[in-house]
């Protein structure tokens, strides 16, 4: 099975995936795919936007390096694409980290490398829902957890029981999207 575990950055998906890695119960199970490092590592992108200081993907190019990656893969062990681009890729289901625009905001504005632009920008991204809106586009099998006032095992515990779910052909539906609205968040310049 291969799972997009996607969100607005900030939301957890890095953390999740380090303790997957980390955790020898998981690391047998589960193969992460780190779609920024290739994107970045392998300069999978067409150019970089300077005003936003992010560098647009080349999606065929990405989409491309992905399957050749999964193809290494063990049989059996299913594949995490982890980054906030993974819900644009061919997957069987998408997992979408949430966290509230206000919290997302403090934990961005930790990040050295986000100015106060981008921070707003991630946040209002988060309250407009636009990660969720375009991974039901594109997939039938859409999920959302909200991270916000989560440790971090329980956000781990959630991402597996999706996917556990998911592998014994039953839908998780406490984990269905639309139970979230932050819309009166967004920041209008």
């Amino acid at each position: 099975m291969i799972i997009a575990l996607t969100g607005t950055p900030g939301t957890g998906k890095t953390t999740v995936c380090e303790i997957i890695k980390e955790h020898s119960q998981y690391r047998k199970k589960f193969s992460i795919i780190d779609v920024n490092r290739l994107v970045l590592g392998e300069k999978l992108y067409t150019g970089k936007d300077e005003a936003r200081d992010t560098y647009e993907a080349d999606m065929d190019k990405l989409e491309e390096r992905v399957k050749q990656e999964i193809g290494k893969k063990n049989p059996g062990v299913d594949v995490i694409l982890e980054g906030h681009l993974s819900h644009l890729l061919p997957a069987d289901a998408v997992i979408v980290l949430r966290a509230h625009p206000v919290a997302l905001r403090k934990r961005l504005g930790k990040r050295k490398k986000y100015s106060f632009k981008k921070v707003k920008e991630n946040a209002n991204a988060e309250a407009l829902d636009v990660i969720l809106v375009e991974s039901t586009q594109r997939n039938k099998n859409v999920f959302e957890i909200n991270t916000t006032n989560m440790n971090l095992l329980a956000v781990v515990k959630s991402v597996i029981s999706i996917i556990e779910a998911l592998k014994q052909g039953k839908t998780p539906e406490e984990f269905r999207p639309g139970k979230i609205n932050w819309i009166e968040y967004v920041e209008i310049d």
